[in-house]
């Protein structure tokens, strides 16, 4: 949506959501008594910046709620409310892109949970935190001159939403749930999160994880009885459990040893202490939010939270394209298709000698992050010169915001293979389907188009051709030797599944 310009706009227009066909578009709204006294205010102070304004209105709020505490007079209280109404209105108007920003931050952040929420739920979520805007910016200091109160917002309300999500969404479900239901409600992300929290190291969250998998894979429930109160696997499901462990440990070179049903259980059991625990994280509710000072608001806000994301993602495509082709790959590998290091190790093996354990993928990747978070910081301090980064906390928050940017890079790379794969089928299927019959079968496009023409449409065919055709053309473009990518085709599922979620019902070939 178009980004507003003037003060006045800033000051007295709201995101309105409008239901168009089953999809919301926001949309601004202008209130006109906001428009009108703005109109006034911004005469008196023609230069003032939209920083003054928003600080403006706050100290008015401030001074009329102290106001509020002692004045008794029930005609004065009337005019003070009517002043601190009028005050918040402006400013709540002013944090609406705020709000809209760690709405999008937020259904980035959280997209791998399992019950997924709409943009337009997590905006909602957004502009209960910032009403009043007296109670959010409670601990914003006036004094600290690089703070904007834009910025504090948008890490104010990034917190509300995560705590509100994660009460609603997993806190809540906690009881809910037998131990092994509780596993088979976990996705991938969750326990790997999960694992880290409960603070094992990286070779064994990957062993862990592919407990769990083997687990989710063997285990079916009755679906009359569902997840929620699935009982503990019987003798022979635990042992199915441990042979395909001890398979997959070796098609993808674990240096483990077979281990024993004993030890499966052993493993399970431990994953579900740490996703009960993972699922009984306490967050505190925003008044609690004793620890957001201004001291954590710098001017590096301005590069962690900028809304011109436009620009910061052409600065990481820019040094993306600038490493060494083994780099791209790898870390295409790894934060567009989510695979473990040791899986990107059995990719990698036969185009890269030298890469053949976990420990080499993982000293590679290092030294790509380290190359990458070098330049990254030193062009962001050529286009923001204010920033300065004295402490190793400013590092980190870089770092992290970096790994979120190629994060979405990398998944975007993998979905414009996608694209051009949908839209040459849309191409081609302007051929008549008769003509089609006679066209040469051993051609890989052709056989996945009229494949993909007999299927009907049904959603999971469509993801098993795309999926094939994805990999073949993944292979071609990494110059990787053919069926490279079977042994991780999950994690390749995974993506063409969450690409299909926002294209399917686009998905059509017409003839």
């Amino acid at each position: 949506m178009k980004k507003r310009e003037s003060i006045i706009q800033k000051f007295s227009t709201f995101i309105s959501l409008i239901d168009d066909n089953k999809n919301f578009n926001f949309v601004w709204k202008t209130k006109i008594h906001l428009e009108r006294n703005i109109s006034l205010l911004a005469q008196s102070e023609p230069d003032a910046k939209e920083e003054y304004w928003a600080r403006h209105f706050l100290k008015i709020i401030r001074e009329l709620s102290k106001q509020e505490l002692f004045e008794k007079k029930e005609n004065l209280y009337v005019s003070i409310s009517s002043s601190e109404k009028l005050a918040e209105r402006h400013l709540c108007a002013y944090l609406q892109e705020a709000c809209l920003w760690a709405a999008r931050k937020s259904s980035q952040r959280f997209k791998f949970i399992q019950h997924k929420y709409p943009l337009e739920e997590y905006f909602q979520i957004a502009n209960s935190a910032i009403y009043p805007p007296a109670k959010l910016l409670k601990n914003f200091n006036f004094d600290y001159l690089q703070t904007n109160i834009e910025g504090y917002t948008k890490t104010a309300v990034i917190r509300f939403i995560s705590n509100t999500i994660y009460q609603k969404d997993l806190e809540g479900k906690r009881e809910k749930f037998s131990n092994y239901g509780l596993l088979k409600d976990l996705s991938k992300k969750e326990m790997e999160e999960a694992l880290t929290i409960k603070g094992i190291n990286q070779n064994l969250v990957s062993l862990y994880c592919l407990a769990w998998q083997c687990l989710e894979q063997i285990y079916q429930p009755n679906q009359k009885q569902g997840n929620r109160c699935l009982e503990t696997p019987s003798a022979e499901c635990f042992q199915e459990i441990t042979s395909l462990y001890n398979e997959q440990c070796n098609q993808l070179g674990f240096l483990e040893a077979p281990v024993s049903k004993d030890k499966i259980k052993e493993i399970l059991e431990f994953c579900i202490q740490a996703a009960r625990n993972y699922r009984t994280k306490h967050f505190l509710p925003l008044e609690n939010y004793n620890n957001l000072t201004d001291s954590q608001h710098t001017a590096l806000d301005n590069l962690i939270q900028e809304e011109e994301w436009q620009q910061v993602n052409s600065l990481v495509s820019d040094l993306f394209s600038a490493i060494p082709e083994t780099g791209q790959i790898m870390l295409i590998l790894w934060l567009g298709l989510n695979l473990t290091q040791t899986e990107m190790a059995v990719v990698l093996k036969n185009k890269y000698p030298e890469i053949q354990k976990q420990y080499q993928v993982a000293r590679q990747l290092a030294r790509y992050n380290k190359i990458l978070l070098k330049e990254f910081i030193n062009k962001s301090q050529k286009i923001y010169p204010e920033i300065c980064l004295n402490e190793e906390k400013d590092i980190e928050i870089i770092k992290q915001s970096l790994d979120e940017c190629l994060q979405v890079h990398c998944q975007q790379l993998c979905k414009y293979i996608l694209d051009k794969i949908t839209k040459k089928w849309q191409f081609k299927s302007k051929i008549n389907v008769l003509q089609l019959e006679l066209m040469d079968k051993e051609k890989t496009d052709k056989i996945f188009l009229a494949s993909i023409l007999k299927v009907s449409f049904n959603r999971n065919e469509v993801n098993k051709i795309l999926k094939e055709a994805f990999m073949y053309q993944l292979e071609i473009d990494m110059g990787l030797p053919k069926d490279s990518l079977v042994l991780v085709s999950n994690k390749v599922a995974d993506l063409v599944n969450e690409w299909l979620k926002d294209n399917f019902n686009n998905f059509r070939i017409r003839n």
